[in-house]
């Protein structure tokens, strides 16, 4: 049966298989974190946290006045870059990078908010165009290897081989995804997954205004040299990305459920509806440890017209609140939201 347009397909296992995963990801948290400060479970090593604005484009067509962008409007916005491997390693590694914007001051009902008095609203953005696995039960054997690697590493890394030698494509998908990096204002981000748009379907993108001329650093570049560019950059002056919106034309070659496939740019051109703005600003290194780990960051913290869809996005919503509440517990941190 060809699929519909705009049109969601859970797997009627999903539950049970959305169960497994919180019970895996909460014992793989209690595993690696005995001692010290509790982090996050992917996307642990926060490189930055940077303020700047994200300003709604003025006179977008009608079909892009939707929930978020329905008016001309701009807000501050408070952002998080990471490396998203679960074990914090030098910037230079091959990675996978993240941006993780919450906007402040939105008004509406958002679907999930764990802080009711506040107004904000979350856009999860990699470096990555596409997700590792097309499916859960993929993604849940993957987690499994990985613990078990981190456990036992002869054993679970020749498990985590034989793995991939069965799943050549999401070998191959993690391989062009994990990169080397030598400007974080440089790259382009993406939303991996499809949103509702309305009573369309979307994925978003970032792309960034600054042309990549840097250059990667030598073998002796320091731990951290990512968050010493961003900083010499930000001291220098503003730095700009626009927000665009990619339409779903096409169920097939754009599907919802299995976002390893990427939407062709070609079939539907992404359209810009706002600008993300970092003001010249001095960033302050130590707040890596305070502010940015206290931050908390869930898709599902946004309006209804931009529903997160799929089974990534589905299996996400009680996990990632466990996984917050668990951190900032064993923190000693209460839960809340920034204020504009």
């Amino acid at each position: 049966m060809k699929p519909e347009l705009y049109r969601e397909y859970p797997d009627p296992q999903e539950a049970a298989g959305q169960k497994r995963l919180l019970d895996l990801t909460m014992r793989t948290l209690k595993q690696k974190y005995l001692t010290g400060p509790q982090l996050r479970d992917t996307h642990a090593k926060g490189l930055a946290v940077v303020k700047g604005t994200f300003a709604v484009d003025p006179d977008l067509p009608a079909d892009l006045r939707v929930g978020l962008f329905a008016t001309a409007k701009s807000y501050p916005c408070v952002c998080r870059f990471s490396n998203t491997d679960p074990n914090p390693k030098p910037d230079l590694s091959r990675d996978m990078r993240a941006l993780s914007i919450k906007l402040m001051g939105v008004e509406g009902d958002m679907i999930w908010q764990d802080d009711r008095e506040a107004k904000t609203l979350d856009l999860l953005l990699m470096s990555a165009k596409t997700f590792m696995s097309p499916t859960l039960d993929l993604f849940i054997e993957l987690q499994e290897l990985l613990l078990k690697a981190y456990m036992t590493p002869i054993l679970g890394n020749a498990s985590l081989m034989w793995f991939f030698l069965k799943n050549p494509r999401i070998a191959a998908g993690v391989m062009k995804a994990e990169i080397t990096c030598a400007n974080l204002l440089e790259l382009p981000y993406f939303g991996e997954t499809p949103y509702a748009f309305d009573k369309k379907v979307v994925q978003y993108k970032l792309v960034p205004h600054k042309d990549p001329t840097s250059r990667l650093p030598g073998s002796d570049a320091p731990f951290n040299y990512l968050n010493l560019r961003l900083r010499e950059d930000l001291a220098a002056g503003d730095v700009q990305f626009d927000f665009l919106v990619q339409f779903q034309v096409d169920p097939e070659k754009m599907p919802i459920e299995d976002s390893t496939i990427p939407w062709s740019e070609t079939l539907s051109p992404p359209r810009k509806v706002a600008t993300l703005t970092f003001q010249k600003q001095t960033i302050d290194e130590p707040a890596l440890g305070t502010t940015g780990e206290h931050l908390s960051f869930n898709p599902w913290r946004t309006l209804p017209e931009h529903r997160p869809l799929g089974w990534v996005n589905r299996v996400r919503l009680p996990i990632y609140e466990a996984i917050s509440k668990f951190r900032h517990l064993r923190n000693s941190v209460p839960v809340s939201e920034p204020r504009a």
